[in-house]
């Protein structure tokens, strides 16, 4: 099919145009062979007309060893192989006469020993398709007859779509892959009718369309068949009254079919009809007479008109959305009645099937709304034996607004926002308008059930919550209802409360009970005390954090410590609080003190160690003086001419002098005795020799020592205790 033949070119001549599309890959194969720089080019352009004659060209550089691999080179266009060869460093693809079916992308391909490359895919592009030509065996049919066409696309190749029309109304279409096609055509239109062809060619990505053919026309003569269409006494009737449709072919030798829509009332040979004795208005339209000849139809229509004697009524209320207790007229009414065939029509409403009494008024009847008036309520109208009756409506009257409830939303806290809720049942929508005192704060509708009414407000007195009501009305209501005052708690904010302590922090003595007691000057209860303890230096910081907690209802509140000991001593602060907020107090030092008994207990156990201390003094000096008689002299003197209660004692011996001023030591509660050498003996000798009788002096103090828990008290005493009791050995 294709000329293989290389035609006779120059690659490098300036006076061709060439589109190239370059690919550049490098690959070596074993280091035998190495294919570079693939492209494809079309020769004379990539874009030309029909029939030109064009070459698609394949170039690579080729390099190659003494021993090399064969190579095999492709071109393929839109993925489908057109050409193969091997070892050459150019390969071509000639194309004698270029159609559009050559239109697509061409690629260069390459492989050898597993290992293949392609270059860049080039686009052709082929403009100008041959113009179909259409044959037909016939000219000149009857109704009903085939004629045979054939499309043709001379010249062309490829997939093709032919296409055949009936005075340009596409009547066939279909398939084919030669470049032309037979169809057969029924014509069923009497007179002249115009055919025409085309056909598109498939390409890969989209399908290109050609030119019409040159038409042709077709004459098609009637089948000489006539069909009757009859409506007696006349098309147009009145209900109830008698009409007949009848249905005639000639020549009398086909079956005739009576149609009304897509109902078919009678068929028959040769003739049929339809009776009614009484028209309604459903058997107006059109009406159709058929008779199929040669699969050709031959039809005859008439349309019948139906006039109403009177229309179907219509059962209105007034007013329309009644509320209980309403007076409620249903009106049943028809708008279209025919006085010249009737003048008399007799009505009727019914509620849930059941006729209702009319009264005096032959079209209305007066009810109360009401739960024993709600149901489905139609209405019929009659006239000459015949009813017509109305669409079922539905009554419901309205339920009014109950009187509203008020109440709040959350808690109402003094000088802070909160909710006001009105509340009421009844046909929704109800409109809500929240008042203080004569002021309308707001109003809010409620449309749909779960919906709340709710206003945000505020107040500074209590005094102002009762101020507040609700009126409710419903939507398109001429009554509204007043609803209460609002009775509700309001919570008012705490002071800073006040923290006191009986005893006072001054009298807090241990072994005693602490009651502390927690106050607030105002806030609303109930108010939660608690009591902290924030410790101290006596506790280290410890103690017991939380104390207590306690709900009154009043404004203040006790905790009592029963048995108080030293580590209670510290601070301690109470906290208020109630759903408006929460305060703490500021903190009170508490000491606890030594108890009595036990600073009574220190007195006299200081008094008895001072009785040892003085008693275990003179036991040691009278032992001494015992074994010094020979030469010890005894000189006792007041050691302060006004006062007998110090006693002076002066010892004068020969080796030792007995006590040089001795003392007892608090810390240590032991003696601690200086014996001088001769040498300062004799000096003391010469100055009591001198200066006369010498005054020394003793200090005795308890030993027990200072319990740092109990504060300053026992120190104190014994230091008072030894202030006052000296004792002298001279």
């Amino acid at each position: 099919m294709w000329d293989r033949k290389r035609p006779s070119h120059s690659m490098g001549t300036c006076h061709h145009l060439n589109f190239l599309l370059l690919f550049t890959c490098l690959v070596r194969v074993k280091a035998d062979v190495s294919v570079d720089n693939v492209h494809v080019s079309f020769e004379p352009s990539h874009s030309v007309g029909r029939a030109t004659q064009v070459t698609v060209i394949c170039h690579a550089d080729i390099s190659r060893g003494q021993s090399f691999p064969e190579v095999e080179f492709s071109i393929v266009k839109d993925n489908q192989v057109v050409m193969n060869t091997t070892n050459e460093d150019s390969w071509e693809y000639p194309i004698a006469s270029a159609r559009v079916s050559d239109i697509g992308t061409y690629k260069c391909l390459w492989s050898t020993l597993g290992k293949k490359g392609s270059s860049d895919g080039g686009e052709l592009k082929v403009t100008g398709m041959a113009k179909p030509t259409l044959h037909l065996d016939k000219r000149s049919i009857q109704e009903g007859d085939e004629v045979k066409a054939m499309c043709s696309a001379r010249g062309e190749s490829g997939e093709f779509v032919f296409f055949f029309f009936l005075d340009n109304k596409q009547v066939h279409k279909d398939q084919a892959k030669s470049s032309s096609y037979d169809a057969t055509l029924q014509l069923k239109k009497s007179g002249t009718n115009k055919l025409t062809c085309r056909y598109n060619v498939r390409l890969l990505s989209e399908d290109v369309k050609s030119n019409e053919s040159e038409a042709i026309i077709v004459v098609v003569r009637e089948i000489n068949v006539q069909v009757s269409l009859n409506i007696t006494p006349s098309k147009t009737v009145f209900e109830v009254d008698a009409f007949r449709v009848s249905c005639e072919v000639s020549p009398q030798m086909f079956d005739v079919t009576l149609m009304k829509g897509g109902t078919i009332l009678s068929s028959r040979p040769n003739r049929t009809e339809h009776r009614s004795t009484g028209a309604v208005t459903g058997d107006a339209g059109e009406y159709m007479c058929k008779v199929e000849v040669n699969g050709v139809s031959k039809i005859a229509k008439e349309t019948l008109t139906v006039k109403e004697l009177f229309s179907a009524p219509t059962l209105t209320s007034e007013p329309k959305e009644p509320f209980q207790g309403d007076w409620v007229q249903l009106i049943c009414l028809s708008t279209n009645i025919s006085v010249e065939r009737t003048r008399e029509v007799r009505y009727s409403i019914f509620r849930n099937g059941n006729p209702l009494p009319m009264g005096n008024q032959p079209d209305r009847l007066g009810v109360r709304a009401g739960p024993d008036t709600d149901g489905n309520y139609t209405c019929s109208a009659e006239a000459k034996s015949l009813s017509k009756k109305s669409p079922v409506i539905v009554f419901k009257s309205k339920v009014l607004a109950s009187k509203p409830q008020i109440s709040v939303k959350g808690t109402v806290i003094l000088g802070h926002n909160f909710q006001i809720k009105c509340n009421s049942s009844g046909t929704l929508p109800i409109n809500y308008t929240l008042y203080r005192a004569n002021a309308s704060l707001g109003t809010q509708s409620v449309a749909r059930a779960g919906q709340e009414a709710l206003f945000t407000t505020a107040i500074s007195s209590r005094e102002h919550i009762g101020s507040f009501w609700c009126r409710a009305q419903n939507s398109g209501a001429r009554k509204h209802i007043d609803g209460s005052r609002l009775n509700a708690f309001v919570v008012e904010p705490l002071s800073k409360p006040l923290l006191t302590t009986l005893p006072v922090p001054e009298d807090v003595e241990e072994g005693k009970e602490l009651i502390l007691i927690c106050n607030v000057q105002s806030g609303s209860p109930p108010i939660t005390f608690k009591w902290f303890f924030a410790g101290g230096a006596s506790s280290g910081g410890g103690g017991r954090p939380h104390l207590h907690t306690g709900t009154v209802d009043t404004n203040f509140s006790n905790h009592t410590i029963q048995w108080l000991e030293m580590k209670d001593s510290g601070e301690y602060y109470c906290e208020a609080s109630n759903p408006a907020n929460k305060a703490t107090s500021e903190r009170i030092a508490i000491r606890v003190r030594l108890a009595t008994w036990k600073k009574g207990l220190i007195v006299i156990v200081c008094l008895l160690v001072v009785a040892a201390l003085v008693v275990a003094v003179i036991v040691r000096y009278k032992a001494k003086r015992g074994k010094r008689e020979e030469t010890t002299e005894l000189s006792v003197k007041p050691a302060s001419p006004k006062s007998d209660d110090s006693i002076a004692v002066n010892m004068v011996a020969h080796e030792t002098a007995f006590l040089n001023k001795a003392s007892v030591n608090v810390g240590t509660s032991v003696w601690t005795t200086d014996r001088p050498s001769s040498s300062d003996s004799s000096d003391r000798s010469s100055v009591h020799s001198q200066h006369g009788p010498e005054v020394e002096y003793t200090e005795v103090v308890h030993p027990q020592p200072v319990d740092p828990a109990r504060g300053e008290d026992s120190h104190l005493l014994c230091s008072s205790f030894k202030e006052g009791h000296r004792y002298s050995v001279q």
